[in-house]
């Protein structure tokens, strides 16, 4: 019997017995679930993070040599480091490097806070490796970029350093430094400080740094609460709620950003925000934008491409020689996101 329930989910799945997907969101929009993250890359979870259970360490951090999507001479690297909220970026850097021709390499690990000197802990579960990674990540980006490459860090900023959940309670989200529990406040202003220190380090080189205001938070995810375009307020948390949220990440990046010229801080917040201030789940064609109540589909990552290719055409950092330099360029506000044009799903 055991034999045969095992032949039957195995070699004659989708023949005799097609099987169960429990999620219900459009596979088609499941970032992911993709291997590779980009296809005909070796930009994939194998190469781009460190394996589970195992510490962090030469033989086990990422390698640039398979993890990358392959650019055009001369057209710069743009470095993406960070958790599920980095990955969640990758269709969407896809679109932009297809562009403007720079070669993308990437490295994360989920659930990870990337700092030097916090960890962040959820309940009972510890990420011992994250603080190795950042701090690894880090010191080797400095080594192996060129001057005008980006490092680019994305993460759950809004569970990490907000304090709030998306209901408007205190967040479960502990931020711990050397084994003391951190108050949100207090570790938004070590990550602004330990994010100069990183920033100064890389201006030294001629590197730039791009940081992501992360994207809001949905009470539910969509396809529990079911949204109608148009329609969100039983998916999303009140407009105050989601506005401090963002606010608190706004400027604890802009404080790592004030006075420096290679740093620039990208913020996507308002293309998911209705009128009203309200995070949108659903384009108004009944496309998904979210995948969950936090991460975004594919069609809302590509959602983002024209902005920010916009975002690096003011910065100065998608020419096609890339070798821009900090200070180069006008710094500027970033534009004001509006609505754009997606390129079709992968």
């Amino acid at each position: 019997l055991w034999m045969g329930i095992d032949t039957l989910h195995h070699q004659l799945r989708g023949k005799l017995f097609v099987g169960t997907d429990s999620d219900p969101v459009p596979y088609r929009e499941r970032i992911h679930t993709y291997d590779p993250f980009i296809l005909d890359t070796g930009v994939n979870q194998k190469n781009c993070t460190v394996p589970v259970g195992k510490p962090y360490g030469l033989s086990t951090r990422p390698n640039y040599d398979l993890c990358q999507k392959p650019g055009k001479p001369g057209a710069g690297e743009i470095f993406l480091l960070g958790d599920s909220h980095a990955l969640h970026l990758i269709p969407m850097l896809d679109s932009v490097t297809g562009v403007t021709g720079k070669r993308l390499t990437f490295a994360f690990q989920m659930a990870c806070f990337i700092d030097p000197s916090m960890t962040a802990t959820l309940g009972s579960v510890k990420f011992p490796v994250c603080q190795d990674l950042a701090r690894g990540e880090m010191d080797w980006s400095v080594e192996r970029l060129k001057p005008g490459d980006i490092v680019m860090i994305s993460s759950w900023l809004n569970s990490y350093l907000s304090g709030l959940s998306a209901t408007g309670k205190p967040s479960d989200m502990v931020v711990e430094m050397d084994g003391r529990r951190i108050s949100p406040p207090e570790a938004r202003v070590i990550h602004a400080s330990n994010l100069r220190r990183f920033a100064k380090r890389l201006a030294e080189r001629g590197i730039h740094l791009v940081l992501i205001v992360d994207t809001p938070m949905l009470l539910q995810k969509p396809m529990e609460c079911r949204p109608k375009p148009g329609d969100s307020e039983r998916c999303a948390p009140d407009a105050q709620i989601t506005a401090r949220m963002q606010q608190a990440v706004r400027e604890t990046l802009g404080a790592a950003a004030s006075g420096l010229a290679n740093v620039h801080v990208f913020d996507p917040s308002s293309q998911f925000l209705d009128g009203a201030g309200r995070v949108v789940p659903v384009k108004p064609d009944g496309t998904l934008l979210f995948s969950d109540d936090h991460h975004l589909s594919v069609s809302g990552s590509l959602s983002l491409a024209d902005s920010f290719r916009r975002f690096l055409e003011q910065k100065g950092l998608s020419g096609s020689t890339g070798h821009a330099r900090p200070g180069s360029s006008s710094p500027g506000p970033a534009p004001s996101p509006g609505p754009s044009s997606a390129p079709p799903s992968p």
